[in-house]
């Protein structure tokens, strides 16, 4: 079963959210805190504390692209990524992430300053811009960042040029346009009226947002580390790449980013081109596997 540690307001949860939908799958919902501490996630993922992270037994998965690989592991790849699909629909996808959410976050994050509480201003400002944030820069950049979002939603409405949009081609892709969306429309102000300057993006966003999130039901935190505590992981064993590393090594995973994200740490069990997966345990959880993308986190060795 698929367990989904969220929070509903959360932009990059929606997302998943919104692949199930596309995918029609059944999930268990365990809402967590918006801000750390967050007591009932950080053992299954060796303190990561980002959202969203699925659960899958004593398998856990992080980073949205990393959950979105999973769900096509899971049965779901010719729903998500059709046509063999899988690698385009997933560069757009990190495109958007690493280009275009980051000017979005800031143009939300900027227009609440005075109205969001000062915490989660104050944890989302680290965790987005690094620990040298400033409220004054914000505000003296903000024109400019609004100009970089608007030239990526042109070149990202251009590309879907000339396309008819069905419910019945829609792939993660387009998961990925309508999250956007779905963000600026409902953080910011004036997101509804940028947005109606591109409509092939808007188009895209009310035929992915039309199929729902699939079909949750709601599940205790606690009762989802009794789940992975009664489980075992199953995921593969190995180091599939040339390497410095081998499995049994001891190493920390972090994101390659200026943030306030600390390093996890675990020993390494799995490594290939795209994931790298620690064991961990901890007294809640017993022995699980934490999952990571390789590409944009750091990996070290201890």
């Amino acid at each position: 079963m698929l367990i989904l540690h969220h929070y509903w307001p959360s932009p990059f949860a929606h997302k998943i959210r919104m692949a199930f939908g596309l995918a029609n799958l059944d999930w268990l919902s365990v809402e967590i805190p918006r801000v750390p501490p967050k007591p009932l996630l950080t053992p299954l993922t060796a303190g990561y504390r980002r959202t969203p992270v699925l659960q899958i037994g004593a398998d856990v998965y992080c980073d949205t692209q990393n959950i979105a690989r999973a769900l096509g592991e899971q049965g779901a790849q010719q729903t998500l990524f059709p046509d063999l699909s899988g690698t385009q629909a997933l560069v757009l996808s990190d495109w958007i992430d690493q280009q275009l959410f980051p000017l979005a976050a800031r143009v939300v994050i900027t227009s609440a300053l005075d109205t969001a509480p000062p915490e989660f201003v104050k944890d989302r400002g680290d965790l987005y811009f690094g620990s040298d944030w400033s409220v004054e820069q914000l505000k003296a950049d903000f024109g400019g960042v609004v100009m970089q979002l608007n030239a990526g939603l042109y070149t990202l409405n251009a590309s879907f040029a000339g396309r008819d949009v069905k419910s019945s081609d829609l792939s993660y892709a387009d998961v990925a346009v309508a999250f956007l969306c779905w963000f600026l429309r409902g953080r910011w102000e004036r997101g509804s009226e940028v947005l109606s300057a591109y409509p092939k993006l808007c188009e895209i966003e009310s035929a992915v947002c039309a199929l729902g999130h699939g079909s949750d039901t709601a599940l205790d935190a606690e009762a989802a580390l009794q789940i992975a505590h009664d489980a075992e992981p199953e995921s593969a064993i190995g180091v599939l790449v040339p390497s410095e590393f081998t499995v049994g090594q001891q190493i920390t995973i972090q994101p390659f980013i200026a943030s306030s994200d600390p390093a996890v740490q675990g020993t390494l069990r799995f490594l290939d081109q795209t994931r790298v997966s620690i064991d961990h345990v901890h007294p809640m959880v017993g022995r699980i596997a934490v999952h990571f993308p390789v590409l944009g986190y750091q990996i070290r060795p201890l």
